[in-house]
């Protein structure tokens, strides 16, 4: 029919107006959502990123050992990689939320990392979920009880000024080595005495690495104030080993560690040999630090080979 059509648009009748006004209404809402947007991405700057790096290097070596033990990789691990990576990212945030600060620099720094903390956090709920949900990885629920414990204890540390304590450290190391059991978790789609067990050997030899930084740190600003005693690192550094060169054995004579996971952790007794003799003569902490993670990439590919080739009875 003639009539049936639609009908013609006219930007001067009273119809055609409202259509332009509304029109007009719509491209303002948007322009000033986008505007409000572009400001708050502006204002949250730089992303925080955490300059723990041994904390990386703790949290990513722990994860291949998992990862690396278990013998399989899938989408779930990505998802796990993913959500453990973005939860070290909010933890740096957080850790500026927490320090017991005052100031309007340190509120305008607080209010940047509770933005970043928010994205930080969002991007790990949206990875670990699927694991839960989709992949029904309802074993996760007691590890992620347990990381929150850990978290607790953590933020009790930075608002007491502890968390660079030797306690303060050495809990943040068994925090991040949970990881590995999670790993090895996730890629075997269950919870074994193999997987769990790996906690263990990573706590120990993170933990060395720990007592033997602090040890060359604690000598090396000795020397520079003039002599000052170091002997408060020293001595727990070397009783540490001590102990560490007898326990290793004997897990390894009650079945709990492969007997080549000794060799593991031979780099681990070479470096705190070598650091106790050389004191902190030059001490040159950009090469502590890659040396650090030099070992660690020994320990972990050997820790690997140790558990594939003796595996355990689970």
């Amino acid at each position: 029919m003639a009539g049936s059509g639609p009908r013609p648009y006219h930007a001067d009748r009273p119809e055609g107006l409202d259509r332009v006004r509304d029109y007009g209404r719509q491209r303002l809402a948007i322009s000033a959502i986008a505007e409000v947007f572009d400001l708050n991405i502006r204002g949250m700057g730089k992303p925080i990123v955490p300059k723990e790096h041994g904390a990386w290097a703790v949290l990513y070596g722990a994860f291949l050992v998992g990862l690396g033990v278990a013998g399989q990789a899938n989408l779930s691990v990505l998802l796990l990689l993913v959500g453990v990576t973005a939860a070290a990212f909010a933890n740096g945030a957080l850790t500026i939320l927490l320090q017991p600060t005052a100031g309007q620099a340190h509120a305008a720094r607080k209010r940047l990392a509770l933005a970043w903390f928010i994205v930080y956090s969002g991007l790990a709920a949206i990875s670990f979920a699927p694991l839960l949900v989709v992949f029904r990885m309802t074993f996760l629920v007691p590890f992620g009880m347990g990381a929150a414990c850990f978290l607790l204890l953590r933020a009790h540390l930075i608002r007491g000024r502890e968390d660079r304590s030797l306690t303060g450290e050495l809990i943040g190391t068994a925090g991040l080595t949970m990881v590995g059991p999670i790993a090895h978790a996730v890629a075997s789609g269950e919870v074994s005495f193999v997987g769990a067990i790996l906690w263990l050997p990573l706590f120990l030899f993170f933990s060395s690495g720990v007592f033997h930084v602090r040890a060359r740190l604690h000598v090396w600003l000795a020397r520079r104030k003039g002599g000052a005693s170091a002997n408060s690192a020293l001595v727990p550094c070397l009783v540490y080993h001590v102990l560490l060169i007898l326990v290793i054995p004997l897990l390894a004579i009650l079945h709990i560690l492969p007997w080549p996971a000794l060799l593991a952790f031979a780099p681990a007794v070479w470096r705190a040999a070598v650091g106790l003799r050389q004191g902190g003569v030059d001490l040159d902490l950009v090469r502590l630090g890659w040396s650090e993670v030099a070992l660690s990439t020994v320990f972990v590919f050997l820790l690997i080979v140790a558990f594939r080739l003796t595996p355990l009875v689970s």
